[in-house]
């Protein structure tokens, strides 16, 4: 069985990811693979060719929270990036859904509906989390404003459009206890 494991930015999903391979489910984690994708030679090369040099460090690598800028500022832009990323971490979870035979494997993909990738999964799990606690988690975490945060989060689908296409949805507005108490019942049904 293949769960799909999603949730917008700052919702929690990350924490129920992590716990749920702590618990010795297989996890294939979307943002992991897409930035091993996006560290490949062919795959910078043509990041850099189509935001040019203005996303560089002083080494001449692609500096990701500069292209996090960039796309998050412009519609197109983020687009053109998913564009170049998406189809080759579509592939990747394709190539494992038509590998597997009865394990179960999560898929935490930040954008499974956006993406396509739910059509991959057997189930649907679901992390949300209200919109200001979201805002304040990235701009904590990230180190970002708050303008640039809203940005983010309204670049997403919203919650109540992943919670119609959910199987099991995960209210993530308290405290870590209370989640892994949630996730631990969730569990407890696969």
């Amino acid at each position: 069985m293949i769960i799909g494991l999603t949730g917008g930015i700052a919702s929690g999903k990350s924490t129920v990811s992590k716990y749920l391979a702590e618990k010795g489910h297989k996890v294939y984690d979307a943002d992991k693979i897409a930035k091993d994708i996006s560290e490949k030679k062919s795959v910078q090369e043509e990041i850099i060719f189509n935001f040019g040099n203005k996303i560089l460090d002083e080494n001449g690598n692609v500096d990701r929270k500069k292209l996090k800028t960039i796309v998050f500022e412009n519609k197109d832009k983020l687009n053109k990036l998913n564009g170049i990323i998406h189809p080759k971490v579509i592939d990747f979870y394709r190539n494992l859904k038509e590998k597997n035979t009865d394990e179960i494997l999560i898929f935490d993909v930040p954008l499974l509906f956006e993406s396509g990738i739910d059509k991959f999964c057997d189930k649907i799990l679901v992390v949300i989390s209200d919109y200001e606690i979201q805002l304040n988690r990235i701009v904590e975490r990230d180190k970002i404003d708050r303008d640039l945060a809203s940005k983010i989060i309204k670049s997403q689908i919203s919650n109540e459009e992943r919670i119609k296409k959910a199987d099991i949805i995960i209210e993530n507005n308290s405290s870590l206890e209370e989640l892994l108490k949630k996730v631990e019942r969730f569990c407890e049904t696969i």
